[in-house]
């Protein structure tokens, strides 16, 4: 599958995860968004305003990394609806450009 030239460059180390797979920029992303949403989710309220940011920090660089794979925009996805609890907005919000993007490549003529 064809995404973004970024995302046919090799890291120097890759990280290995189960099954042999290697562990793509936007799933190591998402590991750290998913402790910054439980850190937020446990915080009092004096830590909440900060630890959202720091999740929001996060998820923007994710839904702005490029995909390697399908495996990828499923999760940008995942994060950025909160696991679909949330809205999906169109390609026009500057922060899903690439999204929509990857989505587009992903289906080709058949849209």
């Amino acid at each position: 599958m064809r995404l973004a030239p970024a995302a046919l460059v090799a890291t120097a180390t890759p990280a290995v995860v189960a099954a042999g797979v290697e562990e793509t920029p936007v799933m190591r992303l998402f590991r750290k968004w998913k402790a910054a949403d439980a850190a937020f989710i446990a915080a009092d309220e004096a830590d909440a305003d900060r630890l959202h940011d720091v999740r929001w920090n996060i998820e923007t660089r994710l839904i702005n990394t490029p995909s390697q794979n399908m495996k990828d925009v499923l999760i940008k996805l995942n994060a950025w609806t909160y696991f679909g609890d949330g809205d999906l907005e169109g390609k026009f919000n500057p922060h899903l450009e690439m999204f929509w993007a990857e989505a587009q490549a992903l289906i080709g003529d058949a849209a």
